[in-house]
């Protein structure tokens, strides 16, 4: 019996982002704003949040907002205040503490930046992912202060992981060298997929085209064509994070899927 009763999906802003980010050549003519998603579940373990949005001081400081947006030509994100993770944990009636597992699909800062928040969770990332979050000239979409928390507990694995009935955890590599996906199952809903980054959009699954950037061409190719088969062997829901119309026709927190 699957321990996950409900999944909320929590909208955490939006990225105005060239085209060709999402679909490989897909042109920087047409620039586009992608919603940030994370997951949100609640089991019978607790809760359990999938990948936690940007933390929003990037955007309203001016200095981090240079440093990690304007000096390397990108748009700042548009994050308003009810896309902030803790206050919609609270309109759900839940507090940080009440979080006992984040899983993060990969380092990003459009995925890490409510660690701050959840001092007490046990944070859930692949071996690979860590060493690249860490290494010594790390990716600019990487803010190592997300991360370098010295009291975060790290659950770090290597490969496919079973977290508890109902949540499997999936390595999913090629947009960065750990992503990881994960598969649950609903009570009503049936099998769904929390794909994180493999493919932004519902087009790079459809049509099996990369994204813009991939640290592995081969490896993304591959993670795409495998959550395809779960996707078409199970009938899973796809739960895309950054398909910006996808996320108009999904219930939003408090809304739920169960």
């Amino acid at each position: 019996m699957s321990a996950v009763t409900k999944l909320y999906v929590l909208l955490c802003g939006y990225e105005v982002l060239p085209r060709s980010v999402s679909i490989r050549g897909g042109g920087d003519r047409f620039v586009m704003s992608v919603p940030i998603s994370a997951y949100l579940l609640e089991t019978h373990q607790g809760y359990v949040l999938f990948d936690t949005g940007l933390d929003p001081v990037l955007v309203r400081d001016p200095v981090l907002r240079q440093r990690h947006f304007a000096d390397h030509g990108w748009e700042a994100p548009v994050v308003w205040p009810q896309h902030e993770l803790l206050p919609q944990l609270k309109t759900i009636g839940i507090a940080p503490d009440d979080v006992s597992h984040v899983i993060l699909s990969h380092a990003h800062f459009d995925h890490t930046g409510g660690l701050k928040d959840l001092p007490h969770v046990k944070v859930w990332l692949q071996q690979a992912e860590h060493h690249y979050a860490f290494k010594e000239a790390p990716h600019p979409g990487v803010v190592r202060a997300d991360l370098d928390d010295p009291a975060i507990d790290w659950r770090l694995i290597d490969g496919d992981y079973d977290i508890m009935p109902g949540l499997s955890l999936l390595s999913t590599p090629g947009h960065t060298p750990g992503h990881q996906s994960a598969r649950i199952t609903l009570p009503n809903t049936g099998p769904a997929l929390l794909v994180g980054d493999v493919g932004d959009w519902m087009a790079n699954f459809d049509q099996e085209i990369l994204p813009g950037e991939a640290s592995d061409d081969t490896a993304a190719l591959a993670s795409i064509r495998r959550i395809n088969r779960i996707r078409h062997d199970e009938g899973a829901m796809m739960f895309v994070c950054h398909d910006p119309d996808l996320i108009q026709s999904q219930r939003l927190a408090p809304d739920y899927y169960d």
